[in-house]
Order: C-alpha cells, then structure tokens, then sequence
C-alpha cells in the first residue's frame, strides 16, 4: 500500500482569518464606542487589540505551511509547528475511532477534519483526539482509508463488494468522463 501525504487546502487559511477576524470584531465593538466619546481612550483600548491581530495574520500562513498529514502502511502522522516542531505518530493497531466533523464556517469553505483517537488517552486527554487532519475537502475517502488499513492491519476481512454493483458505478463514472470530455 502506497503512504498517502495530505495538505490542508488552500481554503483552510480563509477559514482561519474569517474565524479570527470575528474574534477581533467582537473585541473591537467596545473600543469604537469608547473611540465615540473620546478619541484617547479609544486608541488606547484598540491599539492593544490590533497589535495580536497584526502577529495571527502574519502566523496563519506559517502555520498552514507546516501543516503536513501522512497515512503509511503502519501509521497515521501528523506534523505542525512553526518554531516548537512537534509529529504525532499513531500505530493502526491503536486506533479506536476515526470521526469527521465540519462547523458551518468550514462547511462554507468545503472542507473539514478526521479526528483519530486511541483508546491510550486518559483524563482531559480522552476529550480530544491524539491526530487531527484538518482542512481536507475528501473527508468520506479519508476516513475509509484509515478504516481499511486498520482492518487490514488488524486482520478483519474487508467487507464483501458487489462485483456488479461495483461495475455499473464504474460504468457511471466513465460515462460522466466521456460526457465531460465532450463538453471541453
């Protein structure tokens, strides 16, 4: 089997910004008032808001550029970090679930994240999944991969396909191409 490398999608970083951006919003709205009634004051309170929205934008980039998900024939990994480097290694043989979950603000930008968990996590750990692959818009193909090469690591036989079922998707799919193809 082939190790898969995943990036997040481009969409992630306007995800991010479009998430920090309402965040700063929230936290200006009281300092255009106070700007309102004195101009001083308001400075005061807005400068300190800006200079952490100067330093996330400048981070967003160089932390999506970090981002890197691999799925080998033994492992999930994940790597990210800017200046504190840091790459999750999780065997399939420890695997206890694979979820997907999508916000409404990531679901506008079509992509979303697999969280893999162990049953090894304890305490406020087992709240949060030990990987998450974020900002992929494949999430369904993903999941099944990982699921599938649990199963073949841990021995359970794949489940059984319809050989003719499989065939007319096929069949489907080619003639979508074809079709496509005329249209160019």
């Amino acid at each position: 089997m082939d190790d898969i490398v995943l990036t997040p999608e481009p969409e992630q970083k306007s995800y991010w910004r479009l998430i920090w951006a309402i965040i700063f919003v929230i936290f200006m709205i009281p300092g255009v008032i106070i700007l309102v009634f004195t101009i001083i004051r308001g400075v005061v309170y807005i400068v300190p808001v800006i200079a952490p929205l100067l330093f996330v934008f400048y981070w967003i980039p160089r932390y999506y550029n970090s981002l890197k998900f691999s799925i080998t024939g033994e492992h999930v990994i994940v790597e990210k970090g800017v200046w504190w480097k840091k790459e999750t290694t999780i065997p399939f043989e420890r695997i206890t679930n694979v979820d997907k979950t999508q916000d409404p603000f990531e679901r506008y930008y079509k992509i979303g994240k697999i969280h893999v968990q162990t049953a090894g996590a304890g305490g406020a750990e087992a709240a949060k999944a030990e990987a998450v692959i974020q900002g992929i818009k494949n999430r369904d193909e993903v999941k099944e991969e990982i699921k599938d090469r649990i199963r073949i690591k841990k021995g359970v036989p794949m489940p059984k396909v319809d050989e003719k079922e499989l065939l007319s998707k096929i069949l489907v799919e080619i003639k979508e191409l074809r079709n496509d193809l005329k249209g160019k």
